[in-house]
């Protein structure tokens, strides 16, 4: 499939576009389109072949004919065209937090910084002082040291896609391999895929993986490739009787297994990546994990809590939490429909929604504001009140919530007044402007929404956009006591590149008192499978079901957004 090909395309366009000074209405038209091509599960060349790029939402006949282009020769004229009136530099310096397309053009026509490398020197160095505030001078150095972080970890979809590659080559060579490393322990980026094997075949059978770019070692235990895509793939062999203590090791993380290690000294133990054993060197466990933990007089520890947060005293008082799953979900509060930027209709995402088991879903189309999304004004909400009217009579005993992810705006203020907002089953808040505000400003715009009687929950808290946007710098300490105070519900939205909130704040709401929503945020039906990282977060935060909205019948979830 080459739809991400395509609305990386589209992306850049827009960008381009922005960078050269044209209309706004154009950026957003590519933006649109973009989104709607990433969002699709059909295949965009698939669409192409058979004529119908025009039938995609948002693609209208002039940003058809530049896919067509680009589809048929691999090239699109408008895009060498647009280089060539942009500085060399525009396109790297873009990648950078805080610095969009227009700022990109200045810095590379005016002031000659043509790479991320001579911005940070500049900036270092005091050169653009007089060009840029201090806090947006600060901003840019802060980007660019995410930048650097970032561009050597993979979100979690894509991880688990090369650790499912690597899995798939080696059992069609009759070999089992695990996962360990930080993938296991469901972290939201990851860096090297640590893979581990009882079966000594592994090791000579790395090398010949399709897609190694480089082979970086090979020994009787260990070898390591660089596959093209820039990962790292480590894999290990371990006999049977050690298999477990590997696990354990290597899974981590690190300050985890030192807290173990200091258990096993303390009981005049040792513990190592190859065994449990007396100080005499009489083995004790590491066959498997449970073993090992028994043995240390520790509860089993789920993978996700392993970071030394407070784990080992839990697993020693025996006194973990019962971490919520996947299938205690009973619905999904956060979607999106063609109404405004979904990619597929409202009927295909409540039947896929129903056969996964729910028995309800929040679709939370944007509102007015949200122009980029097509968001609704309230006649169209009304319009399409009456298909889900229509749709719940026929789904029935499902349920689609009449419901909307409401801006609130630049000054505070929501896109509608209360007395339309009564009149929706759930009401959830988010911001997607004036993002350029201090902490300050844009804590104080979402303790206002919190405290709106018709408002239930705030999605995506802090608007992070791993490895491209850092999140709103809020306070949300403030933000999870307004929510405490208010009734207000706090989400745990699933799409890999936000996991917002993070599971350090996901914790702390939970410890405040304040129910979470785990969500899909999903804008086609494939899109729907991102609460299981939403679920992975949450269980990294120690969260259980009680703590979840979702996790409760359709009758509770109405009682309590009531």
């Amino acid at each position: 499939m080459k739809n991400l090909e395509v609305a990386d395309l589209l992306d850049k366009l827009g960008s381009l576009v922005e960078a050269n000074g044209e209309d706004r209405f154009k950026v957003i038209a590519y933006h649109r389109a973009a989104t709607s091509v990433r969002n699709m599960d059909e295949d965009v060349e698939e669409i192409w072949k058979a004529g119908k790029l025009e039938e995609i939402k948002f693609v209208g006949s002039g940003i058809a004919k530049k896919i067509d282009e680009y589809l048929g020769t691999g090239r699109l004229r408008l895009m060498d065209t647009l280089q060539a009136k942009i500085p060399t530099g525009v396109p790297e310096l873009t990648k950078v937090q805080g610095v969009g397309p227009r700022t990109a053009y200045k810095l590379s026509h005016d002031l000659g910084i043509t790479n991320v490398e001579e911005l940070r020197k500049a900036l270092v160095e005091g050169r653009l002082n007089d060009e840029f505030g201090e806090t947006v001078r600060a901003s840019m150095l802060t980007g660019i040291e995410k930048l650097k972080s970032y561009e050597r970890r993979m979100l979690l979809p894509e991880a688990e896609g090369v650790f499912e590659r690597v899995r798939r080559y080696y059992a069609d060579n009759g070999v089992v391999v695990g996962m360990a490393g930080s993938l296991r322990r469901g972290k939201s980026t990851v860096g090297d895929l640590d893979v581990l094997s009882s079966d000594k075949r592994a090791i000579g059978l790395l090398g010949a993986l399709p897609g190694v770019a480089q082979r970086l070692e090979s020994g009787p235990r260990r070898a390591s490739v660089k596959l093209v895509e820039g990962a790292q793939v480590d894999v290990r062999v371990f006999e049977k009787n050690e298999y477990g203590a590997a696990l354990v090791y290597f899974t981590g993380s690190k300050d985890h297994n030192i807290a173990l290690r200091n258990i096993a000294l303390d009981k005049g133990m040792t513990l190592n990546e190859y065994r449990l054993a007396r100080k005499t060197g009489e083995r004790i466990a590491g066959s498997t994990e449970e073993e090992v933990y028994a043995k240390l007089g520790l509860e089993f520890v789920p993978p996700e809590l392993r970071e030394n947060r407070g784990e080992i005293e839990a697993a020693v008082e025996k006194r973990l939490p019962n971490l919520v799953r996947a299938d205690q979900l009973k619905g999904d509060l956060q979607m999106h429909s063609t109404w405004s930027d979904g990619s597929e209709e409202l009927r295909s995402m409540a039947a896929s929604a129903k056969e996964r088991g729910y028995e309800y879903i929040g679709i939370t189309d944007h509102s007015v504001s949200v122009r980029v999304a097509n968001g609704l004004t309230m006649e169209r909400f009304r319009k399409q009140w009456k298909d889900v009217d229509r749709l719940n009579e026929e789904l029935k005993p499902f349920r689609i919530l009449k419901s909307v992810e409401l801006e609130i705006k630049a000054d505070g203020t929501l896109d509608f007044e209360d007395e339309f907002l009564k009149e929706f089953d759930m009401v959830a808040v988010s911001l997607h402007q004036s993002f350029n505000q201090s902490g300050e400003k844009i804590t104080g715009r979402i303790l206002r929404a919190l405290s709106d009687p018709e408002v239930n929950l705030l999605c995506h808290p802090t608007n992070r956009l791993i490895g491209r946007r850092e999140g709103n710098p809020i306070d949300l300490k403030k933000v999870i006591a307004a929510a405490r105070d208010n009734g207000k519900m706090l989400e745990i939205d699933g799409q890999p590149d936000r996991l917002d909130l993070d599971d350090v704040w996901a914790k702390r709401a939970i410890e405040a008192g304040v129910t979470l929503s785990i969500d899909s945020d999903a804008h086609s039906t494939g899109g729907l499978d991102n609460v299981d990282y939403g679920v992975l977060v949450a269980r990294r935060a120690w969260v259980e079901s009680k703590n979840v909205l979702n996790t409760r019948g359709l009758n509770e979830v109405l009682k309590t957004v009531s």
